[in-house]
């Protein structure tokens, strides 16, 4: 090609406004990201839990807990429910998931923590214990909407900075159906 060629398909894609040098609107951010705050402290964490059942956000019920999780339901649930055993992350992910799935549509769902108190064991590790009143509105008919129990949340500091739920007890309060009760209900 001549260099006069060359020059000519320059002017040409130019001139032809196609805006190539031109900036692009930006695009919208994620629709369903949910309320999220990097967990730069405890409490962060148990917000972002808190926030992540009121939305039935799966992505960010996920991200505040550790890669190693550990569960220990309520002496009755386990008792009952086989599928404890070998209680870990994806577990709980798979409960989550088909929770949400269950509480499309509807609203209403909250996560009550009372009688909080937060714990320092370590530099990098709080306990938070504190009763719970867990409300989900599903689909189920055969299960309930609320549940009550008491909880301890270990919550321990990465390498990142970041906070993350590591190990999770479950207590029964009275005979209240309770988070355990629910878990093995959507694990079915």
């Amino acid at each position: 090609m001549s260099p006069r060629t060359i020059l000519w398909c320059l002017l040409l894609v130019l001139t032809s406004g196609c805006s190539v040098f031109s900036t692009r609107d930006p695009e919208d951010p994620l629709e369903d990201s949910g309320t999220y705050i990097q967990p730069d402290t405890p409490e962060q964490v148990v917000e972002n839990l808190q926030q992540s059942v009121l939305e039935l956000n799966t992505l960010n019920y996920r991200r505040s807990m550790a890669e190693d999780l550990v569960f220990e339901p309520t002496a009755t649930a386990l008792a009952r429910e086989s599928v404890f055993l070998s209680w870990g992350r994806a577990q709980e992910d798979q409960y989550f998931s088909a929770l949400v799935a269950a509480a499309a549509l509807n609203t209403g769902h909250s996560l009550q923590l009372n009688d909080r108190t937060l714990t320092l064991l370590d530099e990098d590790e709080f306990v938070l214990d504190a009763t719970y009143v867990l409300t989900v509105n599903h689909r189920r008919t055969e299960v309930p909407t609320q549940f009550q129990g008491r909880l301890q949340w270990l919550l321990r500091q990465g390498p990142d900075g970041l906070w993350a739920l590591v190990e999770w007890t479950d207590q029964e309060l009275g005979s209240q159906p309770s988070w355990s009760d629910l878990k093995a209900e959507f694990m079915k």
